[in-house]
């Protein structure tokens, strides 16, 4: 089955997030139906600092709801939460994504917002196909403590969503758990296929190498150096 997904902008994300960049995302698991925006948020319940709102989740309930015509709704705002996790399921068939403090974690390792994002609606679409009440207490079955680069990391540290969010996995004890809900081998195969492809661009994934491995970076570029100057010199030759 693929779901109809309607994202919500609470606040002014535009800044943060390019939002076609995720609609245009090609998935057999989800589409994104709509995009609304919620501009005019109330009052937070905690205002501690200039624009460092917080919102708690019975707050948000009263205000984020799920078109008609979709399976679900994910909200994305850039204030926190008054737990500081960064998503909450706030109903049967709502989520909201906080980005506060996420960009500067991302920062560190050339990980773009948007796939971040683009992972959390794939757990949230996994989510559904294991139960059909997204806010039920039973998705703690799958979530597991440690990290392991899995889609159902808890991610207790902020920082850990670095691990999971470039090409994340579903890792096999939650493929089992898949199985035993009866979740067909051909989804469990379409989400491993697709989340493979959440990955960086080639450019800075040779950036990283080459930070990772300076020495061997420099010896490969003189030895490359070396081979295109024979190389030109044969040429030469031959002409």
């Amino acid at each position: 089955m693929k779901y109809k997904v309607a994202l919500i902008r609470l606040g002014h994300t535009q800044h943060l997030v390019d939002f076609q960049f995720i609609k245009k995302w090609k998935s057999k698991l989800f589409s994104i139906a709509t995009i609304q925006c919620i501009e005019h948020l109330p009052d937070g319940d905690i205002a501690d600092g200039y624009l460092d709102v917080k919102y708690s989740r019975e707050k948000l309930q009263s205000l984020v709801s799920c078109p008609q015509d979709c399976d679900y709704a994910v909200a994305i705002m850039p204030y926190r939460f008054t737990d500081n996790f960064y998503m909450h399921r706030i109903n049967a068939n709502c989520v909201v994504i906080s980005l506060y403090g996420i960009p500067d974690i991302l920062k560190a390792d050339n990980i773009s917002i948007e796939h971040f994002i683009i992972k959390q609606l794939y757990e949230i679409c996994a989510i559904k196909h294991l139960m059909s009440d997204i806010s039920s207490d039973d998705v703690y079955n799958f979530v597991h403590l440690d990290t392991r680069g899995c889609l159902f990391d808890m991610n207790g540290e902020r920082s850990d969503i670095l691990y999971n969010t470039e090409q994340p996995i579903i890792c096999e004890e939650c493929k089992g758990k898949f199985k035993s809900r009866q979740v067909e081998l051909e989804v469990i195969s379409q989400f491993e296929k697709e989340l493979k492809r959440i990955k960086k661009p080639a450019i800075l994934l040779i950036e990283r190498w080459i930070k990772r491995y300076p020495l061997f970076a420099m010896l490969l570029s003189a030895l490359g150096a070396i081979f295109l100057n024979v190389i030109a010199n044969l040429i030469c030759e031959l002409l």
